[in-house]
């Protein structure tokens, strides 16, 4: 019998020792789990932070570019409305000159008719504009 105690007794210290090794290696992989289920959400956290901003900017950079549009339009109105006072102000500037042009021409005309008449000395010469030849 004494054969059959010492068995026990070893085969009861083989199952405690495995015991202790399978608690210890269930006891790291319940930690390995943990610290994977906690970087997991930590990363689920994050992905949903990231999509939260990735939305954001671009709501941002859709309003932007909406602003330059209107910008852009705004801006082509206003180049229009200035393109046609710029062609209405040339379109007077050139029946200005044109009257100029024709008054001058009539001025001459009258200097020819005074100086065959010998009235060319009536004239006051402090009275005549610039750029006219008497």
């Amino acid at each position: 019998m004494p054969l059959e105690i010492w068995q026990a007794v070893l085969l009861a210290l083989i199952t405690v020792a495995g015991s202790l090794g399978v608690a210890r290696y269930s006891g790291k992989s319940s930690v390995r789990v943990k610290e994977l289920d906690v970087d997991g959400q930590a990363y689920i956290r994050a992905e949903g932070i990231t999509a939260g901003l990735i939305e954001q900017l671009t709501k941002q950079v859709d309003r932007v570019e909406k602003a330059r549009e209107d910008d852009n339009l705004e801006h082509a109105e206003e180049l229009a409305k200035r393109d046609k006072r710029l062609d209405a102000f040339e379109e007077k500037l050139r029946d200005v000159i044109n009257r100029n042009h024709a008054l001058t021409t009539f001025i001459y005309v009258l200097v020819a008719i005074l100086r065959r008449h010998d009235l060319l000395a009536e004239i006051n010469q402090t009275d005549v504009p610039d750029g006219i030849r008497v």
